[in-house]
């Protein structure tokens, strides 16, 4: 599985071919990627626009009916973080669904608990895509320098990035309990 994202139109396909566009966008890169490209055929390229949230959702549950995963809040995949958001709704929506418990308290409880951390992670995505997406080259030497200099003087500093992400522990208390 090889992915690469570039900041296109909509529907956007290269009429060379997706393999051509790849090429164009991304065979002058270092080695391995040239190599990689070379290494798929055209039938095996999916090319798929992206979309994403730009105004959160005020619930993602709505009577006995709650949402999950990308349909309550579909975010950039500038962090990978959109199927592991998902697995962990259903974690917690599981933690909260007591099966002699009320469906909608849990659906609340649920909407509750998730409502913050995935409107942050999706904020965060959002940074990461507007940082990525920059195409002036004055802009886009000023924050590969800014980037170089401080993975330098602080190592780890990128890394801690993924601080509140990656850390992530499921609920163990139940509500109620």
């Amino acid at each position: 599985f090889i992915y690469a994202c570039a900041a296109t139109g909509e529907g956007g396909s290269s009429a060379d071919g997706e393999k051509a566009e790849l090429r164009r966008r991304f065979g002058q890169w270092h080695d391995p990627v040239p190599t990689l490209i070379e290494s798929v055929q055209e039938h095996e390229i999916l090319r798929n626009d992206v979309y994403h949230m730009r105004v959160p959702l005020k619930a993602f549950n709505r009577g006995r009916t709650a949402l999950l995963g990308d349909a309550a809040h579909a975010m950039a995949p500038t962090l990978g973080q959109g199927a592991n958001m998902a697995i962990e709704d259903g974690v917690v929506l599981a933690h909260h669904a007591a099966p002699d418990g009320d469906p909608l308290a849990a659906l609340a409880h649920y909407d509750r608990d998730r409502r913050p951390r995935t409107n942050a992670v999706v904020r965060r995505a959002a940074r990461i895509l507007r940082l990525t997406s920059m195409r002036s080259p004055v802009t886009v030497a000023a924050r590969d320098g800014l980037m170089r200099a401080a993975s330098r003087s602080v190592p780890g500093l990128l890394l801690r990035g993924f601080d509140g992400i990656a850390d992530w522990r499921p609920p163990t208390a139940r509500i109620g309990a």
